[in-house]
């Protein structure tokens, strides 16, 4: 094939034959405005009364098969998908989809119109994006939903739309290389084509095909103008064929505003859109690099085929080729391998509903728990059978939606899909304990003391908030050697053998461990740090111990989430330090952007800590454990004991835990968390104006404590009218829990994810079951 047959160029008909054509044949006149177009000639036709139409005269070599499988392929798409934001064909008078109009030489060329969709080109708005990788997000999230739109569509012409945008054909533009005038970048892409032939093709041919549209970049792609984010529309048709599904995402990823761009940021990001609509396979993740370069070689390639080398000005279209080239120098300078990585990583992949038994009835499986497992406690007296969960929501096997208000262990929701997806990703490739070098492991441990705050430069893993808890506190013993520990009356820190001698709600405190006073403004009761330390202090002496640390959960969440003064943990730490003893942060509630930001203890006034655990949430149910501490307390203690877990810290584990950190950046949680929050506190203090039985409203973030009282001047707790609105709740569809000293709070941990929507639900569902009590 020589360089010179890669030329396109449109028809050029004069205007008004056209116009002559299209008013006999629609019946349609107006205002004519010629589009650029890479082989059609086209116009905008408008008139007073709409967006208009879009007029599209083919060109001469273009076969009626090929139109057809457009017109086809429009057709497919408003059955399986309506609301998708695709052109639609108008038929002539006579109720056909095209007509024929002749050249002046008698050569027939195919004449259509299609329906106009308003929007801005999104290369016309990139450059003032104000959230460029929202956006990318966005078209990678638009092009899959196309793509899978187009997946049960087939035509007899399918295979017939061979061009020089066919990314199955790049090589038979070889030819082209010579013009190619930087050697540099002529040596690049002849690389790019020898390993099309050599491993590309081969291993696409392993990946899914169907009929894709293949031109979806910025310049065919339409946002709406006053929400750039929003992808609204797409265009041009002309290049679709029968191809690889990739083809689509790596069309789609030329996004790339100009040389000075970075290209693996732009394609990972548009990666991640495309994939959270239409997964992608293992074998077209390791695809995408690959492919993306042949797609800058491919435009590189037709760029200089084009240009006529008399002259020197660069093609208008394509630029010359000049950005794509950039593009593909930058990601071949990076390499396949570290580029993969970093797809994989975004998307989840691990790095190098149950449905209801309809036969079970809820009996059958109580008998089933009791037996096997002894008598446990339910959270209501008719247990709930759940069988699966959906974002904000559980849902009962009778097909029962419950709005979830009580469980904080799904952080970001329940069954988020890329949290699943990382889980499952990574348990199919390897999960293996930490004595192995694994890749995952030592990055999330990374990730996590990237948002840590300064001082701590060591993370250790283990399966649970109550283990981390445990070495929480044989790192604070070994470190100062004492055994004396602190904590707060009514306090929950595990179900070890440590642990739960540090938890006063389930078990009488040791003579090793002091209980300090609880806060309770509402009440008026606000102890002096300073005081409180001291009686705890001079407690344990006269137990013959000496504090080892403090450990405090900052939202003392199993308090009822009461308010505190302010400065009064910060206040307790201060006279723990000075009296030698190590500051613990108990995490696992109150941490990881359930008080609006990633640490709870900073949130909540206390300014420095000597160890920070996590626990339920940071793996949004996947059993997972952590202590971060500075690198002298750590190394100490590791080289006196041995600390292994098997499973702390396993690939699973960790897969699950930077998925939970990327859910909560990418969706921007933190605020969401303020947002939403500060929201349903100010509807409960509303409803509370109607209803007295609401005697107070606390909480930061996602974390909100509401205190029902018998009597709102003597503020007495209603603990049997909190029980009963438990149930009550549950009978209009929303789960909570109780909580404090007297069990007269609700605990409201939902997931960051939630909205004004679940807010509004929730609302409803206690004013229901406040008129019921």
């Amino acid at each position: 094939m020589e360089p010179a047959t890669i030329s396109a160029d449109p028809p050029d008909f004069p205007l008004d034959q056209v116009q002559e054509c299209v008013l006999a044949q629609w019946g349609l006149a107006g205002h004519w405005r010629p589009v650029q177009s890479e082989r059609d000639q086209t116009w905008h036709l408008t008139s007073d009364d709409g967006p208009g139409y879009v007029v599209k005269l083919s060109h001469r070599a273009e076969q009626e098969g090929t139109v057809d499988f457009q017109i086809g392929a429009l057709d497919h798409i408003a059955r399986v998908d309506p609301d998708l934001a695709v052109p639609r064909m108008v038929p002539t008078h006579d109720g056909a989809w095209r007509t024929t109009i002749r050249a002046a030489d008698g050569t027939p060329h195919i004449l259509r119109l299609l329906t106009y969709l308003d929007g801005a080109i999104v290369q016309d708005v990139v450059p003032s994006c104000p959230d460029p990788v929202a956006l990318r997000r966005a078209i990678g999230g638009f092009v899959a939903r196309l793509a899978l739109a187009l997946r049960g569509y087939f035509h007899s012409h399918a295979g017939s739309n061979r061009h020089d945008w066919d990314l199955s054909r790049v090589t038979a533009l070889r030819p082209a290389l010579p013009r190619i005038a930087d050697p540099a970048l002529r040596a690049l892409c002849s690389q790019v084509l020898a390993e099309a032939d050599s491993c590309i093709y081969p291993a696409l041919a392993r990946t899914r095909h169907q009929v894709v549209h293949q031109d979806a970049h910025m310049g065919n792609l339409l946002c709406d103008p006053a929400a750039p984010t929003r992808i609204v529309g797409v265009i041009d048709f002309g290049d679709m064929l029968h191809g690889s599904l990739l083809a689509d995402l790596v069309t789609a990823a030329d996004c790339f505003p100009d040389a000075d761009a970075d290209p693996l940021a732009i394609l990972t990001q548009v990666t991640q859109g495309f994939d959270a609509v239409c997964p992608l396979e293992e074998a077209e993740i390791d695809l995408v690099y690959d492919m993306c370069c042949l797609r800058l070689a491919n435009t590189v390639l037709v760029a200089n085929a084009r240009r006529d080398p008399a002259d020197e000005a660069p093609d208008a279209h394509l630029g010359g080729g000049h950005k794509h080239g950039a593009m593909l120098a930058k990601l071949m300078a990076l390499g396949r391998a570290e580029a993969t990585r970093a797809l994989r990583r975004a998307c989840g992949f691990p790095v190098p509903a149950l449905a209801p038994d309809p036969v079970a009835t809820r009996e059958t499986l109580v008998a089933q728990r009791e037996a096997a497992m002894g008598r446990i406690w339910h959270f209501y007296h008719a247990p709930l059978h759940i069988t699966r969960g959906e974002g904000a929501w559980l849902i009962g096997a009778d097909g029962t939606r419950y709005l979830d208000a009580y469980n904080n262990v799904p952080q970001v929701g329940h069954s988020h899909p890329h949290v699943v997806r990382a889980i499952a990703r990574q348990a199919a490739a390897l999960n293996t304990n930490t004595r192995y070098l694994t890749d995952s492991a030592g990055a999330y441990a990374q990730a996590l003391l990237d948002r840590a705050p300064p001082g701590f430069d060591v993370c250790a893993f283990v399966n649970s908030g109550s283990e981390a808890n445990d070495l929480a506190s044989q790192i604070a013993r070994f470190a100062t050697g004492r055994q004396g520990a602190v904590v707060m009356e009514g306090a929950y820190h595990g179900i070890t053998a440590a642990t739960v001698d540090l938890s006063p709600l389930t078990k009488a405190a040791p003579a090793q461990v002091a209980c300090l006073p609880a806060p309770d403004l509402y009440r008026g009761v606000a102890p002096d740090p300073a005081e409180s330390w001291a009686t705890a202090r001079a407690q344990l002496a006269r137990a013959g111990h000496e504090p080892a640390f403090l450990m405090i959960d900052a939202a003392l969440t199993s308090n009822g989430v009461p308010r505190q003064a302010p400065g009064y943990l910060e206040g307790l730490a201060s006279a723990a330090r000075a009296d030698g003893a190590l500051v613990i942060a108990d995490e696992v509630q109150a941490g990881l952007g359930r008080l609006g930001d990633w640490w709870g203890f900073a949130v909540q006034g206390l300014d420095s800590v000597d160890v920070i655990t996590l626990g339920k949430p940071v793996g949004n149910g996947h059993p997972l454990g952590v202590v971060l501490t500075r690198r002298d307390l750590w190394q100490a203690f590791y080289a006196q004991v041995e600390v292994f877990s098997t499973f702390g810290g396993n690939s699973v584990a960790c897969a699950a835990g930077q998925a939970v950190l990327d859910v909560i950046e990418r969706e921007d949680l933190l605020a969401r968390a303020n947002r939403v929050g500060d929201l349903l506190r100010a509807e409960l203090v509303e409803l509370g104006r109607r209803f007295p039985l609401i005697g107070d409203v606390r909480g930061r973030g996602m974390l909100t404590g509401l205190e029902f009282v018998t009597d709102p001047a003597a503020r007495s707790p209603a603990t049997t009218q909190a029980r009963l609105l438990v149930e009550r709740m549950r009978e209009n569809g929303v789960l909570v829990g109780t909580s404090g000293p007297h069990r007269a709070a609700f605990k409201l941990r939902p997931a960051l994810t939630w909205g004004e929507g679940e807010v509004s639900f929730f609302v409803n569902a206690l004013r229901q079951s406040l008129q019921s009590l």
